[in-house]
């Protein structure tokens, strides 16, 4: 008699999955945190950064992406404090791999980000029309007539993508939470200045060497993409400048001018960050 060989059950698989995703779906809710990075802090820069620059609504757009970048202040402790949870140390008694659990994290963080990114949208939505009112001075309201649905969510996914990328990374290879939050942040306020997000990409990018150091921001690349999504005329839209220049909405020197450019880049960058954290991921910590 020949031994059966096990073969993969793709409803128990499944099963397990669902299950993995609830568990950390209930963490993700309890823990203060979350709301806290996600919810609370997006609001609080964009009515802040909302004010500062006179009131331009279509910057409200940007602060929308916030809690799509504050997921990797979230996440990367979130995997840290897995990683030394009795839960997960065990977890292979279990049978359960641990990068179904891993993917698991993924997913709830993928779909918090999103989820996030339309309240706060909404908010700001709110914020335009109490501001600005409901007609032509309000540019919030009137880049929806523009918006192309398909690079807008590409670029949302991207985004947070980006983020689950770098916090996977940093929370890979620190033992304890406290060891790598300064440079989680460092790494979060680099990268909503500097990518297009805060501040106007037409004050921000003024020379071409500040541009060149821009595109080692792993999410400009996506932000980019998302701001193409609201551009009625899209890479080649202009303001007018000082002394009486065009300049395009990238910035002085153009940064992408095709789609598929900032799509590659940013795709490029995750298969590199997800191949260097299969080299230094740590599931336990060395003390």
């Amino acid at each position: 008699m020949f031994k059966k060989m096990d073969t993969f059950n793709f409803k128990k698989q499944s099963s397990i999955f669902k299950n993995l995703t609830l568990l950390v779906y209930k963490s993700f809710i309890k823990e203060p945190r979350s709301i806290i990075f996600m919810l609370v802090v997006p609001i609080f820069f964009s009515v802040m950064f909302f004010f500062i620059f006179g009131k331009e609504g279509k910057t409200l757009f940007n602060y929308a992406l916030l809690p799509c970048l504050t997921v990797l202040t979230s996440l990367t402790p979130a995997i840290v404090e897995w990683k030394n949870s009795v839960f997960l140390k065990r977890i292979d008694i279990t049978g359960v791999k641990k990068s179904m659990f891993i993917g698991s994290i993924w997913l709830v963080y993928l779909l918090a980000g999103i989820f996030f990114y339309i309240v706060v949208l909404s908010f700001n939505a709110i914020l335009s029309i109490i501001a600005l009112g409901t007609g032509d001075s309000n540019s919030f309201l009137k880049a929806f007539s523009s918006i192309k649905i398909g690079y807008l969510l590409l670029s949302i996914i991207l985004i947070c993508a980006t983020s689950i990328a770098l916090a996977t990374l940093f929370g890979g290879i620190a033992n304890s939470s406290g060891s790598i939050q300064g440079i989680v942040m460092m790494v979060y306020f680099f990268s909503i200045f500097l990518s297009g997000i805060m501040l106007p990409t037409e004050s921000l990018f003024k020379s071409q060497g500040m541009v060149i150091f821009t595109y080692f921001i792993p999410h400009k690349y996506p932000v980019f993409l998302y701001m193409y999504s609201f551009s009625k005329t899209g890479w080649t839209e202009t303001y007018q400048g000082m002394q009486g220049t065009q300049v395009t909405f990238q910035g002085a020197v153009n940064s992408f001018t095709s789609s598929w450019q900032p799509i590659v880049g940013s795709l490029a960058i995750l298969a590199g960050l997800f191949t260097l954290t299969t080299f230094t991921f740590k599931w336990t910590a060395k003390r």
